[in-house]
C-alpha cells in the first residue's frame, strides 16, 4: 500500500483561496479531493498503464501561526519605548504631524507633536488588538478542524513578528518547521504532497527524493482543465518535485467543496464532514 502524507503551509493555502476568492468550510472533503487528485497525478506520472498498489492518505500536517509578539500596551514602559522609536523615525513622525496639522491647523507646534504621537499610539493599539483577536479566532477555528476532521494534525509552529508602529506582520517559522518534519517523518510515507509555495523547501524535497520518496506539489488553478490546454510555467518548487497535482477552481465549486467568498470575509467557521479519507 502506498502511504501519502500531506504537508500544508497554512498561510500559502489561505493566500491561494483568497486569491481565487474561495471559501472552504468542509476541510475533510476538501483534503480528500486533493488526495484523490494526488493519486491520479502520481499514477499518471509513475505508473501510466500499469497496476499499482492501493493508496492510503495517512496524515495531514497543517502548519499554522500559533503565536505573535506579546506587547502590553497599557504598560507605560512599553509606550515609552514605542515613543522613542517614533521620535527616531522622521518619516513616520512627519506623516502623523502632517495629519494633525491638516485636522487641527490652529494647534500650537508642541501640542501638534504630542497629538501626533497620541494619534499614532491609539491607531497602533487598535491595530494590535485587532491582530490579537484575529489570531485567537484562527486558533479556535483550527482546533475545531482538528477535532472534527480525520487524519489532520494542526501544528502551530508559526509566529507573527509585529512591527507595531508600521502596522505590519512578518511571519516566521512555518516553512522551516514543514521542511524539517518532511525529512524527520520520511519513514512514515512513500509519497509526500506539499501545499506550499516556498522555494526554501527545495533542499528537503531533494533530500527525501534521494531516499526513494516521491514528492508532489499541489497547484491551484482558476477555471477548469479545459482552460489549460498547454503546460503552464514552472516554478522552482514544481521543478524540484516529482509531479504536480493540479486542483481546479471549477472542480472545487462543482463538487461543493468550496464556494465564492465575500471580499474580506470574516474568520472561517467549520462544519465537520462525515467519513474518512
Amino acid at each position: 500500500m502506498l502511504r501519502f502524507v500531506t504537508f500544508v503551509d497554512g498561510s500559502n493555502l489561505d493566500g491561494v483561496l483568497k486569491h481565487l476568492n474561495l471559501r472552504v468550510d468542509d476541510y475533510g472533503s476538501f483534503y480528500r479531493h486533493v488526495f484523490e487528485q494526488s493519486v491520479h497525478y502520481w499514477g499518471r506520472t509513475f505508473a501510466e498503464g500499469s497496476p499499482w498498489p492501493s493508496a492510503q492518505h495517512s496524515r495531514i500536517y497543517w502548519y499554522v501561526v500559533g503565536k505573535m509578539d506579546e506587547w502590553d500596551l497599557n504598560d507605560p514602559k512599553a509606550e515609552s519605548r514605542l515613543r522613542s522609536r517614533f521620535e527616531l523615525n522622521p518619516r513616520l513622525r512627519d506623516s502623523y504631524l502632517e495629519d494633525v496639522s491638516r485636522r487641527q491647523p490652529d494647534l500650537p507646534g508642541d501640542r501638534q507633536a504630542e497629538e501626533a504621537w497620541n494619534l499614532c499610539f491609539n491607531e497602533t493599539r487598535e491595530w494590535y488588538e485587532g491582530k490579537r483577536r484575529a489570531l485567537e479566532r484562527k486558533k479556535r477555528f483550527y482546533h475545531g478542524v482538528q477535532a472534527a476532521t480525520d487524519f489532520v494534525e494542526i501544528r502551530q509552529e508559526g509566529h507573527w513578528k509585529v512591527d507595531l508602529l508600521h502596522h505590519t506582520l512578518n511571519e516566521k517559522g512555518l516553512d522551516t518547521s514543514l521542511a524539517v518534519d518532511m525529512v524527520a517523518l520520511q519513514d512514515t510515507y512513500d509519497i509526500a504532497l506539499l501545499i506550499s509555495g516556498d522555494a526554501d523547501g527545495i533542499p528537503g524535497i531533494n533530500y527525501v527524493k534521494g531516499r526513494s520518496k516521491h514528492v508532489g506539489v499541489a497547484e491551484f488553478r482558476r477555471g477548469a482543465p479545459a482552460d489549460f490546454p498547454a503546460k503552464g510555467a514552472s516554478s522552482r518548487l514544481k521543478i524540484a518535485a516529482d509531479f504536480v497535482v493540479q486542483v481546479y477552481e471549477a472542480d472545487l465549486i462543482r463538487r461543493n467543496l468550496a464556494y465564492r467568498a465575500e471580499v474580506d470575509y470574516p474568520a472561517t467557521s467549520y462544519s465537520p464532514s462525515e467519513g474518512n479519507y
